[in-house]
């Protein structure tokens, strides 16, 4: 199906899915350490408020550009269904994430919620009925295993770092949401043109961000839910770390648009070893050289998955 997405190429090599799924790593990995440091100063809620603010227009925007350019007609009604779920669950997942990391260390949340390419994974190779060669196979195995063990030895050497039962409860309804996303993306993207998937979150957020902060902030008016957080350096940490997250959602769509699932999702998972080489750098920390090899050993598994 050709897509309006199409004129806005840059060239043979951004038209494949590794470089979009290499990009979101980046973008992802690197907005989780930025959300660490505005909720230092800021609160979930300034977060919440400011994805709504990031998102909407641009959401508006390509939803009208889609409507005006080809119209709704000859779309069926499950497609359409599939993608709003799939928006909701995607967003629903970044508002869980930002309470998750208020409660809890960034090098803890976010290797956790790194998790959920496993169902995707599973869910592609078992019901979408998609296939890996050798090569392919090997990268998928390599990744993981990589990710999972440079997690484990990373979280062995912070021992006495806490995190509360409450942040590792929201990190696993984060998994469960972003599984659910792209599952149903991947199913979505089968009738929806991309742009239209993108601007779909304009019908999404105003209910869903209305009423997660109903539930965060009981007994409060709703002028003081929906005010505005003044201009300030917390403000700015949270807008661009929304920035970078949306940006990061952009390319994962833009990757499993392109490209299989079973094998985009393990790529995209690797991203909080993005997290950890910025965390290590910002805490002027060491990273130990089993560390450095494991690092390593993910960029190698995301050579391997590329192999056609």
């Amino acid at each position: 199906m050709q897509t309006l997405i199409e004129p806005f190429a840059f060239g043979k090599a951004m038209e494949s899915w590794v470089f979009f799924a290499i990009l979101a790593v980046l973008l992802t990995g690197t907005a989780g350490v930025i959300s660490k440091y505005a909720l230092r100063n800021a609160t979930v809620s300034t977060l919440v408020m400011s994805s709504f603010i990031v998102i909407m227009p641009v959401s508006i925007a390509l939803l009208s550009y889609y409507i005006l350019a080809k119209g709704l007609g000859g779309i069926e009604p499950i497609y359409f269904v599939l993608g709003l779920l799939s928006a909701f669950f995607a967003n629903l997942g970044f508002f869980l994430y930002f309470d998750s990391l208020e409660r809890g260390a960034l090098l803890i949340v976010g290797p956790i919620t790194s998790a959920y390419p496993a169902i995707i994974v599973v869910v592609a190779l078992l019901v979408f009925d998609e296939t890996l060669n050798p090569l392919q196979a090997l990268g998928v195995t390599l990744t993981i295993a990589a990710v999972i063990t440079l997690l484990y030895l990373h979280g062995a050497s912070m021992g006495r770092m806490k995190c509360p039962r409450s942040a590792l409860g929201l990190a696993i309804l984060v998994v469960i949401s972003w599984g659910a996303w792209g599952i149903l993306l991947k199913a979505a993207l089968t009738g929806l043109d991309v742009i239209l998937y993108l601007g779909l979150p304009a019908l999404v957020m105003p209910p869903l961000t209305l009423g997660y902060l109903k539930l965060r902030n009981r007994g409060k008016s709703m002028r003081e839910m929906l005010k505005i957080p003044a201009y300030s350096i917390p403000l700015i940490f949270a807008v661009v770390s929304v920035e970078l997250e949306q940006l990061g959602f952009y390319n994962e769509t833009l990757t499993v648009s392109t490209g299989p699932a079973s094998l985009v999702f393990p790529v995209i998972a690797a991203y909080p070893v993005v997290t950890i080489v910025i965390a290590y750098a910002f805490l002027k920390e060491r990273i130990s050289l089993r560390e450095a090899l494991l690092i390593f050993a993910v960029v190698t598994g995301i050579i391997l998955l590329s192999t056609v």
